[in-house]
């Protein structure tokens, strides 16, 4: 027993070691590729040096959350391969140490990885996209186009002429493109109070907006009742569903209060739940990668071709993540239930490394 917890600890603190070494160097990859892109989008505007930093490093966590299961994958591959390059597996399994005993400790902390990304660092990497993408909008995108959904309702905004409009319903049907008790507050590019509506139904129709039994009040005058009122708009359903917040902007503790948000004011909340799974679900992939990389990098060395089964486990793990994303996108449209969607991943790369690893210790 003290010998398995003595190489216990010595297969973990090699994968750490790798896995830490990994994720800086793909840390300042991440830096230097995202600040030469923000050079180029920034162009002539004037956005300080310091500015820009701010901006790479707030989207640098986010970028490293999605490369995390590769990054473990990698990480365990070459942990594995430089123990069987140094032929310290071929000591442990003539001791009689099965290679189960090797992959257990890592895939322990390859778990502990996820479940830290999971529950600590992903609040903190959303906290800081969310920022980027609010000094993005500032600095790059000034559509003039927003969405939140609150306790208070449903809130849009648009852009007019020269006008800004505030939109506060609090439901909306997007199947009927209709708001329940609207309230729309027009104001000035010097955002002065132009004019105030209330409905209690308005709806959408090409490219105007229907509104019944309201108030109307403009700046200076009293206020009017009316039963039915026209108005002029943008909005269609399209731009609705485009305008939702980018959902990497939530956490994981955050998004199932954000989906039942979504859901009471009548929006849908499918890619959310679908990517709430995915987090989930990614958590538990890192475990499957590991496995998959024992199986593509403890080869005996005598059998030959270890060095072209790497490059195949590596265009496999390859093949993986985009096996994920086409599940993720299917989730998404609803072709398949996000609870599937998000765990077929998980499930299909740890049957692929188990078959593996069961062939080689019987061989």
């Amino acid at each position: 027993m003290k010998i398995f917890s003595l190489l216990s600890r010595y297969a973990s603190r090699s994968f750490l070691m790798s896995f830490c070494i990994a994720l800086l160097c793909v840390f300042l990859i991440i830096i230097l590729f995202d600040f030469a892109e923000l050079q180029r989008r920034a162009g002539s505007k004037e956005i300080t040096l310091a500015m820009k930093l701010n901006m790479v490093f707030l989207r640098a966590p986010s970028f490293l959350e999605q490369v995390l299961p590769f990054l473990v994958f990698l990480s365990a591959l070459y942990s594995f391969w430089r123990m069987n390059k140094s032929n310290e597996l071929v000591i442990f399994r003539s001791t009689g140490i099965s290679l189960w005993r090797l992959i257990l400790p890592v895939s322990l902390t390859a778990l502990v990885i996820g479940l830290v990304d999971l529950t600590t660092f992903n609040p903190l990497a959303s906290a800081m996209q969310a920022r980027y993408e609010k000094l993005e909008k500032k600095y790059f995108l000034k559509t003039g186009g927003d969405i939140k959904v609150s306790q208070t309702g449903l809130w849009l905004s648009e852009k007019l002429g020269t006008n800004q409009v505030i939109y506060r319903a609090s439901k909306i049907d997007l199947k009927k493109l209709e708001f329940q008790n609207l309230n729309i507050i027009i104001t000035s590019p010097q955002n002065e109070f132009i004019e105030r509506i209330d409905a209690k139904l308005a709806q959408i129709q090409g490219g105007h907006l229907e509104l019944q039994d309201g108030w109307e009040l403009q700046a200076g005058k009293p206020a009017e009742q009316f039963s039915q009122k026209s108005i002029v708009t943008s909005l269609d359903r399209k731009k609705i569903e485009s305008l939702q917040i980018h959902r990497t902007g939530f956490s994981f503790w955050q998004l199932p209060s954000y989906i039942a948000l979504l859901e009471a004011s009548g929006l849908y909340s499918l890619k959310y739940r679908m990517y709430w799974h995915s987090m989930l679900a990614s958590a538990f992939w890192v475990v499957a990668m590991v496995l998959l990389a024992a199986a593509f990098s403890c080869r005996p060395l005598r059998q030959g071709k270890t060095v072209l089964l790497i490059l195949i486990g590596l265009i496999v793990g390859f093949f993986l993540y985009f096996f994920k994303d086409m599940m993720i996108a299917l989730g998404t449209t609803g072709g398949l239930p996000p609870l599937i969607a998000a765990w077929l991943p998980s499930i299909v790369t740890a049957m692929v490394g188990a078959v593996m690893v069961f062939n080689q210790e019987d061989g």
